[in-house]
């Protein structure tokens, strides 16, 4: 199977047909050859009418694109690869509304796509575990970072207050409200004068049980971490990772944790850039697709081509269940 170019006009090009995107698909999907995913026959014959494989041995019927997220998407294949070359060739992020204004399709598809690709991003990295000596911090987002969700909006209108965010700074003077900020679990592996694999998530809350849960997810037992005094994280220690905790008193902590705190300052300028900001319920997405960039920058030539295969082998979402 051929690479797939770096170049733009070589891109379009080579998938500038839908037959040259399914037989690039094909050939990600099924390497070896047609196997049925119904009952893993490895003999199959293709219905040209249809455009669909037919099983010899249970008459099953599937396409290339059966059971992946480009499952009954009514968005040409040949957009879906435009869309996967922007986002994964522009490290600030693709933008919905450039992407809708450059294909001419509505806003809302193409966002609903960016999505989809986002879940992809996030179920790739799943798997990964980090190790060696781990930096461990908490980030702050303020408004500044994110918008407000609706519910939010809704609830400041009606002068409820909002039990999930945390205040941020001092109090406004009349009629100003205290800024709110998310809080979102940074770790990285510090490795020697260079930076690994990093992973987040969204924090509803920060303690014991929390903490306990995120570093289960991202690393195995025996790990050296390194974070500030913050009470929830002694729980690493119980954990049985060795640990290291620096207090704000003795060295700020931009000099005791650089690393994470390097990977906080990307990530705001990531939110800010290209998006001006996300919204709360969506933050967790975009996370996943900063995470799958920052592990594969040193291999930005083949990341269109994981991005592919993360959306062959990840199960669809459906709109109604993104907006859930």
């Amino acid at each position: 199977m051929k690479t797939i170019p770096c170049d733009a006009i070589e891109f379009q090009k080579r998938f500038g047909t839908e037959e040259h995107c399914e037989q690039f698909l094909f050939e990600l999907r099924w390497p070896k050859g047609f196997i049925c995913p119904n009952c893993q026959h490895d003999d199959g014959t293709f219905i040209s009418t249809r455009r669909l494989y037919q099983c010899q041995l249970c008459k099953q019927q599937t396409s290339v694109t059966a059971g992946t997220i480009f499952h009954r998407t009514h968005l040409p294949l040949v957009c879906w690869f435009w869309i996967i070359f922007q986002i994964t060739h522009d490290r600030g992020g693709a933008s919905a509304t450039r992407l809708a204004s450059q294909l001419q399709r509505p806003y809302k598809t193409i966002w609903h796509v960016l999505h989809k690709l986002r879940h992809a991003m996030g179920s790739r990295d799943e798997g990964i575990r980090l190790g060696g000596t781990i930096e461990f911090d908490e980030a702050m987002l303020g408004p500044e970072a994110r918008r407000p969700t609706r519910e939010e909006g809704i609830a400041r209108e009606a002068g409820r207050k909002v039990p999930s965010k945390k205040p941020w700074g001092r109090k406004g003077g009349k009629g100003q409200r205290r800024k709110e900020v998310v809080e979102v679990f940074v770790v990285a592996e510090a490795e020697h004068f260079h930076i690994g694999s990093v992973a987040m998530k969204v924090a509803d809350r920060v303690d014991c049980h929390s903490v306990e849960e995120f570093a289960e997810q991202i690393s195995e037992p025996g790990q050296y971490y390194c974070t500030d005094s913050r009470q929830a994280h002694w729980m690493l220690r119980y954990m049985g990772h060795k640990f290291r905790a620096t207090k704000s008193a003795i060295k700020p902590y931009v000099e005791s944790l650089p690393v994470v705190h390097r990977v906080i300052s990307l990530l705001k300028h990531f939110l800010m850039g290209t998006y001006y900001g996300v919204s709360t319920k969506h933050l967790a997405s975009y996370l996943h697709e900063f995470c799958f960039r920052f592990i594969r920058r040193e291999k930005e030539s083949s990341m269109h081509e994981s991005l592919l295969r993360a959306c062959l082998f990840t199960v669809p979402m459906t709109y109604a269940e993104l907006k859930s």
